[in-house]
């Protein structure tokens, strides 16, 4: 029996138990037919990715598969969000024809986003915006589009500018204003927000397995379609940092990290209780398996922020102070314990190196970006101080994605970027608080995309952006817009009702309505 079959078993039979386990609770939730949908679909694509070795052949095998399921999916982009990140988010190189010897990097979210997300950028209803709420973030983010778009121009070959402006474009463009412009009732951003925790919590109770086999599940996949791993076995502290079918560990924990935030509304709508400690536990175990500092960190401020922003956040953040310290104290008495305590940043010692690295790196970089300050630069990876931070892997690991951003679009393109986050955050504050005022369950949802947004802007600052990382990163902004949208929505109809019913008892008492008296 062939490695690749065993991890195929395993990852299957694991599935399938965690599929049905919470089959009662999603049943629930999204419906029962929706449900067993779900889990056909994923197990379809998990089969085909471990059966079939070539690519473009799994490829095609998904899109038929998406294509037949999503059509019988009315909130569509939870199809995308099931499927984010099913398989290793890895570019697979499309080869060229006419002279040109590639075409584009193609992944199995691209696909997805290529059939159930990109017809929404050509559907005039769904692109129509019925408020202004939002506008800033949408504005921000058509800043940021064209500047990256811009900057492609400096590709040195016209079929290399083609290229990267088209694969910028696929990457942020169907996310954003697919996760913002669909949903159009509160029950699609339930579904959608249950499609992207469904997927994690099985990938999750894997993580947990990689941690003690030692042994990285999805690795056959990559060789089968890569050709050959891009890394290595990563250890930490003399632990396999699990990574199941993301890009990375890193990118695992920012994964398990989003989920984390979301399932604050999700499993608190309509999970029982039994249900929810589950999910949350399983959830956190698997962001403790990628052994990632940065994510750790964005979890806790993440939850730090849902409970500061709710309604008894003295109380609460007493409670989460008290907790953390029974953890401690608990982690500290077991060998194991004690293992994940010296992970931790500013308290642990393990990993020292990597904090040294990122310090020398950071200031290399802002001697870089002083050079190209406003745009940055096309070739910064060819500067002389940052090829001295070459690894021994090969690479210069940038973990940090802002440092990023200034290095190839400038200070202007960090400026959109982060105006693109702060203005959703503003748009979801305000959604939180007047739907506090009539629907809590509203309320609570963007009270978790607002917690889990801030963690985002936490976490990304020790992250590259890379894998699933800016696909999440893209899609909770579209749907923290959407849920801003749909909060307005709500309230104009809620305030018309009143009018109305302040009308008929105005009629009833003979009296003019107050709406008609201004008139007069």
């Amino acid at each position: 029996m062939s490695s690749n079959f065993k991890a195929f078993a395993v990852v299957f039979a694991v599935s399938l138990i965690v599929l049905f386990f919470f089959a009662k609770p999603y049943g629930k939730a999204v419906g029962s037919k929706r449900y067993g949908n779900w889990l056909i679909l994923w197990l379809s694509i998990t089969t085909a990715a471990f059966v079939v070795s070539d690519f473009l052949l799994f490829a095609g095998i998904s899109a038929i598969l998406v294509f037949a399921f999503s059509r019988a999916e009315p909130a569509k982009p939870a199809i995308y969000a099931l499927l984010i990140a099913a398989t290793p988010a890895y570019d697979i190189p499309l080869k060229g024809f006419a002279g040109m010897n590639m075409l584009i990097n193609v992944s199995l979210p691209l696909v997805v986003a290529a059939i159930v997300l990109l017809p929404t950028l050509f559907s005039a209803k769904r692109m129509k915006k019925t408020t202004k709420v939002g506008i800033t973030a949408d504005r921000f983010f058509l800043l940021w589009l064209l500047l990256e778009l811009a900057l492609a121009t400096r590709a040195p070959t016209f079929t290399h500018m083609l290229r990267t402006g088209l694969e910028s474009f696929l990457m942020m463009a169907p996310l954003y204003y697919g996760f913002s412009r669909y949903p159009k009732a509160f029950d699609n951003v339930r579904v959608i927000s249950a499609a992207f925790i469904l997927p994690v919590i099985i990938l999750s109770a894997l993580s947990i397995i990689e941690i003690v086999l030692s042994w990285h599940f999805y690795d056959g996949v990559i060789r089968n379609w890569y050709g050959q791993l891009p890394f290595g076995y990563k250890l930490r502290g003399g632990f396999l940092r699990a990574s199941v079918s993301a890009f990375n560990p890193l990118a695992w924990g920012f994964v398990a990290m989003s989920a984390i935030g979301v399932a604050m509304a999700v499993f608190n709508d309509r999970f029982s209780k039994f249900y929810r400690y589950a999910g949350f536990l399983i959830l956190a175990a698997g962001l403790l398996t990628s052994l990632s500092r940065g994510p750790w960190v964005g979890a806790l401020v993440a939850i730090a922020v849902f409970i500061m922003v709710s309604r008894k956040a003295v109380t609460r953040t007493f409670q989460l102070s008290f907790g953390l310290l029974v953890a401690f104290g608990i982690a500290s008495t077991t060998s194991f314990g004690r293992s994940i305590l010296s992970f931790l940043p500013f308290l642990g010692e393990s990993g020292g190196d990597t904090i040294s690295y990122r310090q020398q790196l950071l200031s290399a970089a802002m001697e870089v970006i002083r050079e190209n300050p406003l745009f940055g630069s096309a070739n910064y990876l060819a500067h002389p101080k940052l090829q001295a931070m070459r690894q021994g892997e090969g690479i210069i690991d940038l973990v940090n994605v802002y440092v990023e951003i200034a290095l190839k679009s400038g200070v202007i393109g960090v400026v959109f970027f982060i105006g693109i986050f702060l203005s959703t955050l503003a748009a979801l504050r305000n959604a939180m608080k007047s739907a506090r005022n009539y629907n809590p369950k509203l309320a609570l949802y963007c009270q978790a995309y607002f917690a889990t947004i801030a963690g985002m802007m936490v976490a990304i600052s020790t992250t590259s952006n890379i894998g699933q990382i800016p696909l999440f990163s893209w899609s909770f902004l579209g749907v923290g817009i959407a849920l801003a949208r749909i909060e307005k929505a709500q309230r104009e109809a809620k305030g018309q009702s009143v009018d109305v019913e302040r009308t008929g008892i105005n009629k009833a008492n003979g009296t003019a309505s107050p709406d008609r008296t201004g008139d007069l």
